[in-house]
């Protein structure tokens, strides 16, 4: 019996001695970071939903809501967007919506995974085949795909930002298509 409180002893004093050393790895890559130039960049995402219609709204929900966009894949570059992905940095969001990433001084710009697909392949994944959808010429989908979601300047510091991504009724963030079908009572 006193063998078994020994090992249990033991195991919580080594467990313990590892958190610390986690700890104080995590702090040593900190400022092993802050020494090689890099800052802090911390983003999170959410989305905005707006009241579609239906039974009259509660002041609350006529206002809509943020969703968290958790466990999504972005991707990041520095300077000018880049011809391949392969030149991006690739996050994934926390169930947050929040990815941390450590980069040295610049301007950076973040897109959502499907914005990194070539122009035909997006255009293919984001419009809807339905008597209800009517599109904006392809020039929309060109111009929606190269515009970033998030730029920043990362300078002295960190980033910290929540960024809001404003969806519509029936089309979601799709700024290139309408809906011209019936709407809830």
């Amino acid at each position: 019996m006193d063998f078994k409180l020994i090992l249990l002893a033991l195991t919580v004093a080594l467990g313990s001695c590892a958190g610390i050393k986690n700890t104080a790895e995590h702090a040593a890559d900190a400022a092993d970071n802050v020494w090689k130039g890099k800052r802090p960049f911390s983003i999170q995402f959410q989305i905005h939903h707006p009241y579609c219609g239906g039974a009259a709204p509660t002041k609350e929900l006529a206002d809509g809501f943020n969703e968290a966009m958790a466990n999504e894949v972005f991707y990041i570059y520095e300077g000018e967007r880049p011809s391949s992905i392969t030149k991006m940095t690739k996050v994934t969001t926390d169930n947050e919506g929040r990815f941390k990433i450590d980069l040295p001084k610049g301007t950076y710009s973040v897109i959502r995974a499907a914005k990194a697909l070539p122009l035909d392949e997006f255009m293919e994944l984001k419009k809807i085949d339905d008597e209800f959808y009517t599109y904006n010429d392809d020039e929309c989908f060109k111009t929606w795909r190269n515009t970033p979601d998030f730029t920043t300047e990362l300078k002295k510091g960190h980033v910290d930002e929540i960024v809001t991504i404003n969806a519509a009724c029936f089309t979601g963030d799709n700024p290139c298509m309408q809906y011209t079908g019936p709407y809830p009572p």
